[in-house]
């Protein structure tokens, strides 16, 4: 994963989704940046449902599944090229979350 996303320029990935019980889950517009200095620039954004988008949702569907029993959950993966990490943050209910899945 890490490669394809080098080959596309990125240095990071975000993945914004969202999901509860009774609706399952949804991912909005994946964005692909770079640092250009301390400032990101957008390499690509992507709707796409291609081998990399089903990569990048990974965590997601591994972590949620359905999103059977959850409360309403918004939230992004971030994938980190530099640091090799994707971490998982946001809300779940009222509650605000944030976990390292690698």
């Amino acid at each position: 994963m890490w490669e394809k996303l080098d080959r596309r320029g990125a240095t990071i990935a975000v993945v914004p989704f969202s999901g509860r019980a009774g609706a399952g889950g949804r991912v909005d517009t994946i964005v692909l940046s770079r640092l250009e200095g301390e400032k990101l620039v957008d390499v690509e954004r992507s709707t796409a449902r291609d081998e990399l988008t089903y990569a990048l949702e990974g965590p997601i569907w591994d972590r949620y599944g359905v999103f059977a029993g959850q409360p309403p959950i918004r939230g992004t993966v971030t994938w980190a090229l530099p640091s090799r990490s994707i971490v998982i943050a946001g809300r779940r209910g009222s509650e605000a979350f944030e976990e390292v899945v690698a």
